[in-house]
């Protein structure tokens, strides 16, 4: 019966492209081409926080909704785990859809290169409620950690689904958790529910839109991932203080 054979294909076909996703990040990386400078924003380096974590994001990990530029969950959560971050984020985009003219998914190499040339410990994938909850979805999200398995080898991987914003649009929110549990559970990734584990409350942690976290839900969302981090068991270096 053809739907049962669609993810198969799927799967199929994602392993068929993720030597050439590869491929183009070495080749990207080796001609030193810099990815545009409103998608990609490396943190200044804090040597008290060694641990070196990168986050591939849509908006959430771009911090809109923040009231300060370093107000994002992302730095919340460095500034809890005493990390050293990296942001490869992209408001609109996801694994496979993007939403604005220039932008680029998850999966493109210019952005699969930031994040070697980042040489992180930690790679943090969140997102997306950009994408839609289908074929294309499994088939790019596939492809994306088995490409991290090749380019960061020695990186712990973490997947972060979409929130259950109150203006998102919950069904495909649900099949996007859905399709990431599944293919994360194929590769062996950890991955992280922030929908099913209600990190954010409707009420109070998001703005007017109804879509992004306010300065509260970055916190929030920070501190949660903080967490996630910290349960890999990867050590810190000594002398290393989070933030309380």
């Amino acid at each position: 019966m053809p739907t049962r054979h669609r993810p198969i294909r799927s799967v199929a076909l994602a392993l068929t492209i993720v030597a050439v996703i590869a491929a183009a990040v070495l080749v990207t990386t080796l001609r030193g081409e810099v990815p545009p400078r409103h998608h990609y924003v490396a943190a200044a380096e804090n040597r008290a926080a060694p641990l070196r974590v990168t986050v591939v994001g849509d908006s959430f990990a771009a911090g809109v909704g923040a009231d300060a530029p370093t107000g994002g969950y992302a730095y919340a959560a460095a500034a809890r785990g005493c990390w050293t971050p990296t942001l490869v984020a992209s408001s609109g985009t996801g694994y496979a859809r993007v939403r604005f003219p220039g932008t680029v998914p998850f999966t493109d190499p210019t952005r699969l290169a930031a994040v070697a040339a980042s040489n992180p410990d930690v790679v943090v994938v969140q997102g997306s409620g950009n994408d839609v909850g289908d074929d294309g979805l499994r088939a790019a999200a596939t492809a994306m950690y088995a490409a991290l398995a090749v380019i960061v080898p020695r990186a712990r991987v973490v997947v972060v689904g979409p929130t259950d914003a109150p203006a998102a649009r919950h069904e495909n929110i649900g099949r996007i958790r859905t399709i990431l549990a599944e293919v994360t559970r194929s590769a062996g990734v950890p991955f992280v529910d922030p929908a099913g584990a209600r990190w954010l409350d409707w009420t109070t942690d998001y703005v007017a839109d109804g879509i992004h976290p306010n300065a509260a839900g970055h916190r929030a969302m920070g501190e949660r991932l903080a967490a996630e981090v910290a349960a890999l068991g990867v050590p810190r270096a000594d002398g290393c203080r989070a933030a309380s």
